[in-house]
């Protein structure tokens, strides 16, 4: 009877100070990953956090053609089926050609975007900028986030944060639940995490993916305009962007955004991001986002592939070699393959999300699926379109199942009806 109470109290013990420790995190990180039969974060795990609310006040819905022409071959489909694939969504010329969703993900389904967030909180911060809360990209972070600390805290500035090139002391880790990733996902303040971080003195040398980046920039963000980042997203994005449906940013249990990640919206609802840049940061008429700093965004930076947050490159043939003539994409790009890809030659948008994001290279050394997907709508042909009756002009009745929205809710395009060959990639 007593090595039980003593077991009791030893656990009792170990409990306690773990529960005080650094490591405090670490029963939420169990809850919501191992018991939910996970071995990382997931799509779903919007459950185990408080919200931030992201208003969506002015619903419209996008205009809907379904058309044969936009499914994914079959080996495509066998793909993204393998690496469970939950919605898979192509909108062409400002209308949604193709959807399809699996695996326990719906339509009404809001889903967790991940590092998609990096690229919505680079576009709210120039927002911000444009609304002169902010003086520009660079600004000193320490002008606002004096604790700051490391021999370069001095030299950071937010375009530092916006293109990964911060020499924060940060280990990338979305698998180890002892290292400073999973603390700052399923720890009780954000904050307190980031800042004590060292800034290293290689500010602006090289890149490093890091989410504290993104982190100390929605921080900067809500501290030069008084207001929570969800909030702001509310007011200055997502209701400008007509999204239909409203959106959540994961909150830790101090009240802070998890800004690098864990901006959560339905499939339907991230395309308008899509449509966005496709726009250069137009949107029915209306200038959200200022489109040299699109240009700038999305050109490379320190690397080719990553420019202010969006992940860049040029789709290239089953062979390996550059297509002929050259595509390229812009994308939006999250833990387990969330993504939103723009082909500005074609005016197209993808989005998929689901659960696992296959990377590495799968079925015999083939290109990862995101290569996969890029390189199959690359190849789809550019489509001129009728905006009235949202048909292919001079082309023969596509034999599919048509979706038409109220005549009423229909939005006429505004899209560019070009190549932005001014997108200079």
């Amino acid at each position: 009877m007593k090595r039980i109470i003593k077991t009791f109290i030893t656990l009792a013990i170990l409990l306690f100070l773990v529960n005080t420790s650094w490591y405090s995190y670490i029963f939420k990180g169990i809850y919501a990953t191992y018991l939910q039969g996970n071995t990382t974060a997931n799509i779903f795990d919007g459950t185990s956090f408080k919200k931030g609310k992201i208003s969506a006040q002015n619903p419209t819905p996008w205009p809907v053609k379904i058309d044969s022409r936009f499914t994914p071959s079959l080996e495509l489909s066998q793909v993204l089926s393998t690496i469970e694939t939950g919605a898979f969504l192509i909108f062409d010329n400002d209308t949604l050609r193709h959807e399809q969703y699996n695996n326990k993900v719906s339509q009404e389904s809001k889903t967790n975007s991940f590092s998609m967030s990096k690229s919505i909180v680079a576009i709210l911060v120039q927002i911000a900028i444009q609304d002169g809360e902010i003086k520009g990209w660079d600004e000193p972070v320490i002008n606002l986030i004096p604790e700051l600390n490391g021999p370069g805290r001095e030299l950071l500035t937010l375009a530092n944060l916006a293109g990964m090139t911060a020499n924060i002391d940060w280990d990338e880790n979305y698998y180890n639940p002892l290292g400073v990733s999973a603390k700052a996902y399923y720890g009780t303040d954000l904050y307190k995490t980031i800042i004590s971080r060292s800034i290293g003195a290689d500010v602006g040398v090289k890149f490093e993916y890091q989410s504290a980046s993104t982190a100390l920039l929605g921080f900067y963000l809500e501290a030069a305009t008084g207001r929570k980042i969800y909030e702001y997203a509310s007011e200055k994005l997502w209701t400008p962007l007509g999204a239909v449906s409203d959106a959540f940013w994961h909150l830790d249990d101090s009240g802070n955004a998890l800004t690098y990640c864990c901006y959560n919206a339905t499939a339907r609802d991230y395309g308008r991001l899509g449509k966005l840049i496709l726009q250069n940061g137009q949107w029915e008429g209306n200038r959200l986002v200022d489109a040299d700093f699109l240009r700038g965004a999305t050109t490379p930076g320190s690397e080719q592939y990553y420019g202010l947050s969006f992940w860049l490159g040029e789709a290239q043939t089953s062979d390996g070699e550059p297509m002929d003539p050259p595509r390229s994409y812009i994308a939006f790009h999250g833990h387990l393959g969330q993504w939103i890809i723009i082909l500005p030659d074609l005016n197209r948008v993808i989005v998929r999300t689901g659960h696992q994001d296959g990377d590495l290279p799968i079925n015999n050394g083939k290109q990862s699926p995101f290569i996969l997907t890029v390189q199959e709508y690359s190849k789809l042909p550019f489509f001129s379109w009728d905006k009235n009756n949202s048909v292919e002009k001079n082309s023969e009745v596509i034999n599919d199942t048509t979706v038409e929205m109220p005549e009423e809710k229909l939005i006429e395009s505004d899209a560019l009806p070009v190549n932005n060959g001014d997108l200079d990639l």
